[in-house]
């Protein structure tokens, strides 16, 4: 067994391993990728994302190469929430090249890893990590065997890893979760070609009774279609796959429309059985990035975003810590974990709520039309982006306010209603109080695997 020196090894090569080895060697740090997979190579994802992830691309340097994937960079969101519904442009800022994008991960993927390769990182395909190096209790490497059988030990002042929901660098860590949220709901995608798209590029976000879809113009003149049905379905889902998938897709009106003679393409996939957590950021040697070290419920459709977004903020804390001693990374590693937890903990609780069974909360949907009544529906959008959070824009006071509106109108239900807001009110303060003072999960709960596929396989036509 060969041992090679690193300053840092990142353990994965998607959207966070990828583009964490590209900035990092753009600031010459010696980086070696790992990923046990061959691309292109498909993997769970809702293939979308926003405004902030597009300009962290553009910053990167991949928006020619994104550009040339056919994506359209969507323009427009139309919206709904119960009875609310908007269709209006997404907000732009300095910096910004579009609203939203839906590029499927077998064209992303390559794209970060070249940007990777092109920065000086050393990146290794078909390589898995079958343990840790460590002196002590501090990790210094990981041992790793192709799937040709050759092993290495590649050794690092600091090991990240960027491999998923189900983080081999996490298991081998022990990193704790905590605030783990079980989904009420599941999802299954599509893309269709010929599909009859707007003018102008639009994402699709209607969440209503039962029903949630989200429609999005993507790649290559593709068109993606996500249902996110409620869990008590999934027996009666599965029973008739494609038939479930289209019904619950055309009762989405903007949907149906873009879908008149068009043709699905590829498989059904699905995401049924997941949970949405944070683990352990870092720990003496090692960190945790994207989906590793969070997962919400996609309903919001963040995790490319999300994972853009720690990168963003890991490449500086990671130059400190190198800079200095191992107290000192470590040191600058914890800050960066508690300005992950700070930063995402109020979207977290946004995104589980909008993953839950059931109709929409009434107040929600007069909160929106509130704001678009008075011109700041862009703040409300913002939330997807993480460019506004949840407890500023979706505030008690907004809350309150909102809800006298509809008791001044409603004349019945008004128990029911002033019931939801006390519920929301006591939620919302629970949700507060597991910010500061975590809930690890139960050792059943740490050893469940954070997601599971579903595939159509009798067709892909």
């Amino acid at each position: 067994m060969l041992a090679q020196g690193f300053d840092v090894v990142v353990v994965g090569a998607r959207c966070a391993g990828s583009p964490l080895a590209a900035m990092l060697s753009r600031q010459g740090v010696n980086v070696a990728v790992v990923e046990r997979a061959t691309f292109p190579r498909d993997t769970l994802s809702t293939h979308i994302f926003e405004a902030d992830g597009l300009a962290f691309l553009d910053r990167l340097g991949v928006t020619d190469q994104l550009r040339a994937t056919g994506a359209p960079f969507m323009t427009r969101s139309n919206s709904r929430a119960e009875n609310f519904q908007f269709n209006v442009a997404w907000p732009q800022r300095a910096g910004d090249v579009g609203g939203s994008a839906s590029v499927r991960r077998t064209l992303l993927d390559p794209i970060l890893v070249g940007a990777a390769e092109e920065s000086g990182a050393q990146v290794r395909m078909a390589t898995e990590v079958t343990g840790l190096v460590q002196d002590g209790s501090r990790v210094t490497g990981v041992r790793v065997k192709t799937h040709g059988g050759h092993e290495d030990e590649l050794r690092a002042r600091l090991v990240v890893g960027a491999d998923g929901r189900n983080s081999t660098v996490a298991n081998l860590v022990a990193a704790r979760k905590y605030n783990v949220v079980p989904n009420q709901r599941f999802a299954y995608w599509a893309f269709f070609e010929g599909a009859n798209m707007p003018a102008e590029p639009t994402n699709v976000f209607h969440r209503w009774a039962d029903k949630f879809v989200i429609g999005a113009a993507a790649d290559n003149g593709l068109y993606q279609v996500i249902v996110i049905p409620e869990l008590s379905e999934l027996p009666r889902f599965r029973a008739n796959l494609e038939r479930s998938f289209m019904e619950h897709a055309l009762s989405c009106a903007p949907v149906a429309e873009a879908l008149e003679g068009a043709r699905r393409v590829g498989k059904l996939f699905g995401m049924v059985h997941y949970n949405g957590f944070f683990r352990d950021p870092c720990g003496p040697g090692w960190m945790l990035v994207g989906d590793a070290g969070h997962f919400k419920d996609p309903s919001p459709g963040r995790g490319i975003g999300d994972a853009f977004s720690q990168v963003d903020a890991a490449v500086p804390a990671i130059l400190e810590g190198l800079g200095g001693s191992p107290e000192t990374q470590d040191a600058a590693l914890a800050r960066w974990g508690r300005w992950r937890d700070h930063e995402f903990s109020d979207h977290y609780w946004f995104a589980n709520d909008l993953g839950k069974a059931g109709r929409v909360p009434a107040v929600f949907p007069q909160m929106v039309a509130d704001l678009h009544e008075k011109g700041q529906i862009g703040r409300f959008l913002d939330l997807f982006t993480h460019r506004e959070k949840p407890s500023k824009v979706l505030s008690p006071a907004r809350l309150f306010g909102s809800a006298g509106r509809l008791l001044r109108h409603q004349h019945q239900g008004r128990r029911a209603l002033l019931n939801e807001v006390g519920a929301l009110v006591g939620e919302n303060a629970r949700h507060q109080f597991l910010n500061h003072r975590h809930a690890y999960a139960t050792r059943a709960e740490a050893l469940k695997p954070a997601g599971a596929t579903e595939v159509d396989a009798s067709s892909t036509c």
